[in-house]
């Protein structure tokens, strides 16, 4: 179990440092940009939920989550001539980022004993902070505020989870693939399918 959450950090880790070096790449940032962006991606969710848990922040002891991200930058420095701008390349990096930092958020929520509903929450946070924090920076509209479906998938994956842990015989480590599945498909589903929640029609 130990080292599938290890393996599962990672590649959140490193799908979602990628997500930030692209939104440096669209913005013509240098390479000390490109870093900056994808470690404030990364870690940016989970600093957020570690604090409001009262727990250690989980890179302050752990330096390969740094490495990680910045590696992971340089090599997205140098990747992104063969990437069209037209690409969906940030959103797909994006999607996977947040499938496994939901479920790994719920994962560590659950894991200190909170209930349901305040790891289902850890779980969105883990998710979309990082990278609401990575698009106000270079003030952009952050992408789980528009339409098309993201904090959803969050929530529904990270439900997933925290239901099969606590109410099914289901392995924690299946319950963990699990719900980052739930929460990809549905995020794939509205980046292929133009799928969004109905926007309220404002005020008259």
């Amino acid at each position: 179990m130990l080292t599938l959450l290890f393996i599962t950090n990672i590649a959140a880790t490193i799908a979602f440092a990628i997500s930030g070096a692209l939104v440096a790449a669209r913005h013509r940032l240098d390479w000390v940009g490109f870093v900056f962006m994808a470690c404030i991606t990364g870690i940016g969710g989970g600093t957020l939920r570690d604090t409001i848990l009262d727990v250690p922040v989980f890179w302050i002891n752990d330096y390969h989550t740094i490495i990680v991200c910045s590696v992971s930058a340089i090599v997205t420095y140098f990747a992104t001539q063969h990437i069209s701008k037209r690409s969906k390349a940030l959103l797909w990096a994006d999607a996977l980022g947040m499938a496994l930092f939901t479920a790994l958020g719920a994962q560590k929520a659950m894991a200190l004993g909170m209930n349901i509903p305040v790891s289902i929450i850890m779980g969105v946070f883990s998710a979309c902070l990082g990278g609401i924090i990575r698009d106000v920076i270079v003030n952009d509209v952050p992408v789980v505020f528009r339409r098309e479906i993201y904090i959803t998938a969050s929530l529904l994956g990270a439900s997933t989870y925290c239901v099969l842990h606590t109410y099914t015989p289901v392995a924690e480590g299946i319950a963990l693939i699990i719900g980052g599945t739930v929460a990809f498909v549905i995020r794939a589903l509205a980046i292929t399918r133009n799928l969004s929640m109905p926007a309220h029609e404002g005020l008259q």
